[in-house]
């Protein structure tokens, strides 16, 4: 048990001196690859520091993986993770309201049954546990399973239940009973 956290000790201190040298030769390119896949460029820097500090607690200098090709896509993977989680936050704070559903060739009781339906949901989303919530935002979004792992950084066990649990309480809002 020593000797192999001795070894991950001394694979993280190898990794750390590859990342330093990485980070001064290379922070320019990088950080340019960052900005091609973020938003601004305070994500762009948060991502790039993301995938150094992922790099020192994983790579394995002694792996045949070529350092700057593993940091470049992890660099990208963290961009995209960060994008991805605004975007979602994004989509669920935007509130609807009755104003973007007036149409005025829509008849008044379509309005009052589409508002009426709204709130309904409403009520039933306000239910949800805020994992459960996430959970189901996600799904809905298009997301697998293991992407919602990933982004939120749960275990897929806990994603499963989230989901199911939220769906659960969901049927139970709708039925007549519930």
């Amino acid at each position: 048990m020593a000797t192999a956290t001795a070894a991950a000790k001394a694979r993280r201190a190898s990794a750390a001196t590859l990342a330093d040298r990485l980070y001064s030769e290379q922070r320019g390119h990088l950080l340019a690859i960052a900005r091609r896949n973020s938003d601004c460029a305070e994500d762009a820097e948060e991502a790039l520091q993301d995938a150094f500090a992922l790099f020192i607690d994983h790579y394995d200098p002694t792996s045949n993986a070529p350092p700057l090709a593993w940091l470049t896509l992890t660099l990208k993977r963290r961009c995209w993770a960060l994008y991805r989680r605004q975007r979602m936050r994004a989509v669920a704070g935007r509130q609807s309201s009755t104003e973007e559903l007036r149409d005025p060739r829509r008849p008044t009781e379509e309005l009052v049954e589409i508002t009426e339906t709204v709130a309904t949901v409403r009520l039933q989303l306000a239910g949800l546990k805020p994992a459960e919530l996430e959970a189901l935002s996600l799904l809905a979004l298009g997301y697998s399973y293991r992407e919602i792992a990933q982004l939120t950084e749960w275990t897929y066990t806990k994603v499963n239940r989230c989901i199911t649990e939220g769906r659960a309480a969901l049927r139970r809002a709708q039925s007549p009973g519930g």
